[in-house]
């Protein structure tokens, strides 16, 4: 199992005493189960450009990409040239099509994650850092009624390069720095992620990773993560990551 001390982490901290200073959460297939919603949205779309997309196809290739990556390399796998307007299209009608999908509710949240998140919104500064766009997040959070937990949201408009890279992961940390006027660094935080790709690039820039295996098997992460768990429910958390403080 891929899976350090916790020790490790906390020391490799040099601005914070106590680690985590902040915990980051990725959004889709993390808080909420929307990735059947994605699939949808980017198969009907894809349709209409003659390219089929297959479910298993979506989840091995796609997962961990932003929308105009994802489009980009399924352009790319089907040998098809993909120009800026076309672009710009598709992503379009894709956010219009899962705007769609969230309205009719046609999502959760995932096992444990009201009682976890609502938990370490009492003791941590939360962010989320997502390649979705920021009214799919905005819609689905308020539809899971955990808006008030994040004080800091990424999304995939906030990046000039989108996931796997970690620029966002970045981003939210710096942004999570402003507000709670102290430096945070890389290794203060602790970032919550279901894509391997992602949690390898982030790793590399410093970031500890609890892997959530709602996506990827656990043994896929191997060497991606610091520590994996089947669910965010808080005793297998805590399992995991004594330290944590999930509470008052």
């Amino acid at each position: 199992m891929a899976e350090s001390s916790t020790s490790s982490s906390s020391s490799s901290s040099s601005s914070t005493t106590t680690w985590p200073a902040a915990v980051l959460f990725d959004f889709d297939g993390v808080i909420v189960n929307s990735e059947p919603l994605h699939y949808q949205a980017f198969r009907e779309v894809l349709a209409a450009e003659k390219i089929e997309l297959g479910e298993e196809e979506y989840y091995r290739d796609l997962i961990g990409f932003d929308d105009r990556g994802a489009f980009r390399q399924i352009f790319k796998m089907r040998g098809r040239e993909l120009d800026a307007r076309t672009l710009l299209r598709v992503m379009a009608l894709k956010s219009g099509t899962m705007m769609e999908l969230i309205r009719r509710n046609q999502y959760r949240a995932l096992p444990g994650v009201e009682e976890f998140v609502r938990g370490l919104w009492r003791n941590y500064p939360l962010a989320i850092c997502s390649g979705a766009l920021r009214d799919e997040i905005e819609a689905m959070l308020e539809g899971v009624s955990l808006r008030d937990c994040f004080g800091v949201i990424v999304a995939a408009e906030d990046v000039i390069v989108g996931k796997p890279d970690p620029q966002g992961y970045l981003l939210a940390a710096k942004l999570v720095a402003e507000k709670a006027k102290r430096p945070i660094a890389p290794a203060d935080c602790l970032i919550v992620e279901d894509a391997v790709t992602v949690a390898k690039s982030v790793r590399q820039v410093g970031f500890p990773v609890l892997a959530i295996t709602t996506t990827y098997a656990a043994e896929t992460f191997n060497g991606a993560a610091n520590w994996v768990v089947e669910n965010l429910r808080p005793e297998i958390v805590r399992a995991k990551i004594p330290q944590l403080k999930m509470g008052v």
